[in-house]
């Protein structure tokens, strides 16, 4: 069944589409339905269960089910939808990326099952720290996963409720980040410790390839925005990669999309890793560099140009993530800030690729200039972060 089309506002009713978003969410409740018993062995259930759609986004669509008259659903369904590129095997647009091209819809439905296996397998039930979110069932037929419905915040959540512009904040969720960030940064590792690269195909293995994606990252920014809009930090990232990191990387199964809106924080102060991609291994400090570009480049704080959290406020997430990753062992921080300076320059790139035509794409220029400047200079600080844990500029 292709499970891409899922019906918003504006689809005629008795439509193909309706059709097939009718036979997917018939399987959900039936599978629901099927396995509530096991699943769920306290909860008295009163005839079918009760789906509810949650949200369609570009590459899923959200339904809650109820199984009794709680108004807290049970489970989650996601049903994986084809995005642009998905068909064709090819990325939509131009802009250099990491990963070699997307998956068909059925491969990641079935690779998120995985992840989510596996994690859950990989924490115990009595661990005080960290939780997973439970899989249920993997509907092959109809790209969808059923999981725990959870209800808790996310770590991006708890980190707006700290910005310091009133309007970003959401004034529900404003909880501490108390121990989160090395929690997370420990679950990582655990992770990396506990998937085998042997099973997925690895990308950028080599110091020769991290280098050749920086450089092509610049080229494309410069050809964008211009090459003094951009500067020479492309030429620097890729000169301090060549000096700092090995000619053969250390890999570490991805998660994919490791990053704080993936985090829920759970009301005893667990954390709880979801949405993985394990699709690849790639270098080992990927996953740790995209939390801490995640964290850095959070939208609220890109678009005023670093006025929502201050710089000591991030300097103490960022330390926090890294002890919990590394634990005793000495942090490696200049291959790690070589990762994140790619993945700033990925971040960029993806902020520029979009041109709407019109006035809204003036706007949209306009705000990509606008987060261009601050996003030079965080590439900057990196760099020279980098030449300073090397003990000063690498010879050229």
């Amino acid at each position: 069944m292709a499970a891409s089309p899922v019906p918003s506002a504006g689809h005629h009713r008795g439509s193909a589409e309706d059709e097939q978003a009718r036979d997917v969410e018939d399987a959900i409740v039936r599978r629901v339905a099927e396995g509530a018993a096991e699943w769920f062995p306290q909860v008295r259930t009163g005839g079918a269960p009760r789906l509810r759609r949650l949200v369609v986004r570009p590459r899923a669509a959200l339904y809650a089910v109820h199984l009794d008259e709680s108004p807290v659903p049970h489970v989650l369904a996601k049903l994986r939808r084809d995005a642009p590129g998905d068909v064709t095997g090819r990325w939509a647009g131009t802009r250099p990326r990491l990963a070699t091209g997307p998956l068909p819809t059925s491969e990641t439905a079935a690779l998120e099952f995985r992840g989510l296996s596996a994690i859950s397998a990989m924490i115990e039930p009595d661990d005080p720290e960290l939780t997973a979110v439970r899989p249920l069932a993997l509907l092959p037929d109809a790209d969808t996963i059923l999981m725990d419905y959870v209800e808790a915040d996310t770590l991006r959540d708890r980190m707006l409720g700290r910005s310091r512009l009133p309007l970003a904040r959401p004034g529900w969720r404003r909880g501490p980040e108390d121990g989160q960030w090395q929690q997370v940064g420990a679950w990582l590792r655990r992770y990396q410790q506990t998937m085998p690269t042997t099973e997925v195909p690895a990308r950028q293995a080599r110091r020769e390839e991290v280098v050749e994606r920086i450089t092509a990252y610049g080229e494309y920014l410069g050809a964008r925005l211009g090459h003094r809009a951009v500067g020479d930090i492309a030429r620097r990232g890729a000169e301090l990669a060549s000096a700092v990191l090995p000619e053969r990387l250390p890999l570490a199964v991805v998660h994919g999309d490791f990053a704080p809106r993936n985090v829920f924080v759970f009301p005893d102060g667990r954390s709880a890793v979801f949405d993985p991609m394990p699709r690849s291994a790639a270098p080992r400090f990927d996953d740790l560099a995209a939390a801490l570009v995640a964290m850095r480049l959070l939208g609220v704080q890109l678009h005023t140009r670093g006025a929502a959290f201050s710089r000591q406020d991030l300097a103490r997430r960022e330390r926090e993530l890294i002890d919990g990753y590394f634990g005793d062992e000495q942090p490696a921080l200049a291959e790690l800030h070589c990762y994140q300076l790619l993945l700033t320059l990925d971040r960029w790139s993806a902020l520029v690729e979009e041109r709407p035509a019109g006035a809204r794409g003036q706007l949209r220029r306009m705000s990509v200039r606008w987060a261009s400047g601050f996003l030079r200079g965080e590439a900057g600080r990196l760099a020279d972060l980098v030449e300073r844990e090397t003990a000063g500029p690498l010879p050229r």
